[in-house]
């Protein structure tokens, strides 16, 4: 390639982007539609019962209105049970339906359910208030069968690109519209601060404000300037809060999070969503320091609601009212925990099975026992939502209208985003296989659409194949396709946890070049993903160990939704990809970075551990890692947060603060200067630390405060720009208040997160 002029370019961060600035200044001109809006729930409140209130509260499974069983019997088409239709929608008055019949329909399909329960509701209601349909669209419309399925969202945080997170809303709104679906279940904003649990994978990591960025773009990105556009989608924040930080790991169980880390972490990508206009918030079904989310009315009413000023309705997760009687044991029946919950703060019941809720609800209210105060602020708030998304208005799409759903543009829009989000975490002069090799493939991950898909795909588990789309390439697929079927040998070798043919795919590697072995974790959702130890199974480490003694170099490719421990294979093996759960154009983004016609960028989104025993997220205490022998180096983590290889070289260079004093309400400008040094254009996460000396409250050994994702040419240079300001020093005191401290401040900054260029500064309050 020819070596380009060195260029230098100043990158000026702009205060109010225009994107934002469009959004602002069309919120201004929606005021006037909003206070209608106001005008036309207030009417429409001061018109209905308390049976038809309370119905607006609830919401049930789609399979509760189906013929045969409720959950889940076996089927391949979905039918209206007319009669369950008339008691549900009609006497009840159910006001919201969620979930898949358990198969996934096609746009078509979708569109005739969805239908067909919204003209009932329209028809033969007093009021016509359409219901409001929600799924769980966590990485695309992945229940909508030939819709794009885009990576897991911990593959998308690993990008560390907000272009890529806005663009995901946007194909996952357009795809579940043409489905007739306006609510979306995502995105998931919980701060995964314990590898253990199962959802990581469905979170953007492990970083409050990494997961703040990506979660605001995903919000413009689905819900546009106006959420009654039809091809966006009013979005579901999930899951307020600390669901990411159970003490054990376990999906559902209870976290131990005072109150200054609730602030400090797992509130803030729930305040910046809010800022930017998320209308529905999913509970958490599990705990914090006892007491179960759905009943703490200082987090649901006091915080959110009053502190924050949500405006939005809140919605219990799955059969969560129940849950509080049968796990958290805090009601002794559902009528005590119904009340605790809608006193609490709870808007809206998420009860699968049957509306036995709204009679609960009614006889609470004519007791005495809920104010019906309480009831019309919540139904306020949820009739306020089917307003602004213009469900009276277009309670069903024309899926004919949708010319690009599951289209070839879509697909490269997703094969992007996989490509972006893979990890090169090992490479020892291997990396990317020359053409004309040859090449033994292995491992469980290899030729499976399901393992790179993860859960949530099609399926509830994801693990049904026959959903599965035949056009897509698995990692083996995409391997032949590149390398040429002659020159690929395939050998199983296990499965999940077992041996299959190990010694049949060491003697394969005799006759290779190369080996890749794909490593993963079997696809899963919730409880069925929750595991007891963080180590990669056994049966998958032997097969590594054995084919290394064939002497054969070997690429190790991770499948897996979190961090499993590779401890003991990492020595033996000469590269090493995290695809993460990349999605339907996962396989094909792996052969090509493989082959080179890709160079990686992504970074990790969380800390890689070594040990089970050792997982700390990157903003620990230093006090945190001091070891046996009284030193402070106990942190010692396989990879860091924020570490990722690439194919070209970057240099970092003329770190400049624009003083060595920040005042309060000044702002800092800090350049430095990124160069690509290697002969191929790259992708570099410029990554921006701070931290705190000295404080009040034990510091942060770093915060990520600021990053940007460039791309150079080779001998390129750009000068990159960052503004901190007081706020951006700030941390949550022993008052549980936002504060920032006069003191000295250590900035970091770089592309390794092990090799960051430092400069200090101090505050003066």
């Amino acid at each position: 390639m020819k070596m380009l002029q060195v260029k230098k370019m100043l990158f000026i961060k702009a205060l109010i982007t225009p994107f934002i600035l469009s959004f602002v200044i069309s919120c201004s001109q929606g005021e006037k539609e909003i206070d209608n809006i106001d005008e036309k729930v207030g009417k429409l409140l001061s018109e209905m019962t308390l049976e038809e209130k309370v119905g607006q509260m609830v919401n049930i499974g789609l399979p509760a209105i189906l013929e045969g069983d409720v959950y889940y019997a076996p089927r391949d088409t979905a039918i209206i049970d007319t009669a369950k239709l008339a008691m549900y929608i009609g006497k009840y008055g159910v006001g919201s339906v969620h979930n898949t019949p358990g198969y996934p329909p096609d746009k078509d399909e979708w569109h005739r359910l969805i239908k067909q329960i919204q003209d009932y509701a329209i028809n033969n209601t007093r009021h016509s208030i359409p219901v409001i349909y929600g799924i769980d669209g966590v990485h695309g419309a992945n229940f909508v069968n030939h819709s794009t399925m885009l990576p897991q969202q911990i593959g998308l945080a690993a990008s560390w690109n907000t272009e890529l997170a806005g663009r995901a809303g946007e194909i996952t709104a357009y795809e579940l519209r043409a489905a007739s679906i306006p609510w979306n279940y995502a995105p998931v904003i919980d701060v995964a601060s314990q590898p253990l649990w199962g959802r990581m994978y469905e979170s953007f990591g492990e970083d409050p404000y990494l997961i703040s960025q990506l979660s605001n773009a995903y919000i413009m990105g689905a819900q546009g300037n106006s959420i009654s556009d039809t091809t966006k989608v009013t979005v579901c924040l999930k899951h307020y809060i600390g669901y990411g930080a159970a003490v054990n790991g376990k999906d559902r169980a209870n976290a131990l999070i005072p109150e200054n880390n609730l602030r400090q972490y797992y509130l803030p990508p729930f305040t910046a969503a809010i800022k930017y206009g998320a209308l529905t918030i999913m509970l958490s079904s599990n705990s914090v320091n006892g007491i179960p989310c759905h009943i703490n009315k200082y987090y649901l009413t006091d915080i959110l609601k009053e502190e924050l000023g949500f405006q939005g309705f809140t919605v219990s997760d799955f059969s969560d009212i129940d849950f509080l009687v049968d796990a958290h044991q805090v009601a002794h029946d559902k009528k005590e925990a119904t009340k605790q919950a809608i006193l609490a703060g709870l808007d809206m019941i998420m009860n699968p099975y049957n509306a036995d809720v709204s009679d609960i609800l009614v006889e609470l209210v004519n007791t005495g026992e809920i104010p019906v105060g309480r009831i019309d602020d919540a139904v306020r708030r949820i009739l306020q939502v089917k307003f602004k998304i213009g469900l009276f208005e277009n309670p069903y799409s024309n899926p004919d209208f949708y010319k690009d759903f599951g289209s070839e543009k879509l697909a490269e829009d997703n094969y992007k985003a996989a490509s972006e989000c893979i990890t090169l975490l090992k490479n020892e002069n291997l990396l990317p296989l020359p053409g004309g090799s040859k090449i033994l493939v292995t491992g469980v991950a290899s030729n499976s659409m399901n393992y790179i898909n993860g859960g949530w795909s099609r399926t509830f588990q994801g693990q049904d194949t026959s959903f599965n789309n035949p056009e897509k390439q698995t990692i083996l697929d995409a391997v032949i396709n590149k390398a040429g079927r002659g020159n690929v040998k395939f050998i199983q070798g296990t499965g999940y946890e077992d041996d299959i043919n190990t010694k049949k795919a060491v003697r394969a590697a005799g006759g290779a070049d190369y080996i890749i072995a794909c490593l993963g974790e079997f696809p899963a959702a919730e409880k069925p993903s929750d595991i007891d130890e963080l180590t990669m199974p056994q049966a998958q480490q032997n097969l590594v160990k054995e084919l290394a003694k064939a002497g054969k170099p070997v690429i190790l490719v991770l499948v897996e939704g979190r961090p499993r421990i590779i401890r003991d294979i990492e020595p033996l093996v000469q590269g090493i990809l995290l695809a993460y759960l990349p999605g339907d154009e996962g396989g094909r983004a792996v052969a090509d970075i493989i082959f080179g016609d890709v160079n990686p960028s992504g970074k990790l989104p969380f800390t890689y551990p070594k040990y089970t025993g050792n997982a700390l997220t990157y903003w620990h205490k230093k006090a945190d890692i001091r070891d046996k022998s009284w030193r402070f180096n106990g942190f010692y983590p396989q990879y860091e947060f924020g570490y990722g290889l690439s194919y070209t070289t970057f240099e970092y260079s003329n770190l400049e603060l624009s003083a060595d004093t920040l005042a309060a309400g000044d702002s800092l400008h800090i350049t430095i200067d990124v160069s690509n040094t290697g002969n191929q254009a790259g992708k570099e996460i410029v990554e921006l630390y701070i931290k705190d000396q000295v404080c009040s409250v034990s510091p942060d050994v770093k915060k990520l405060v600021r990053f940007r994702k460039i791309n150079l040419e080779p001998g390129e240079i750009k000068t990159i720009e960052f503004i901190l300001s007081e706020t951006d020093l700030a941390f949550v005191g022993k008052d549980n208040k936002w504060i920032t401290e006069k003191g000295y401040f250590t900035i970091f900054i770089g592309g390794d997160p092990g090799k960051l260029m430092e400069e200090n500064f101090l505050f003066l309050k």
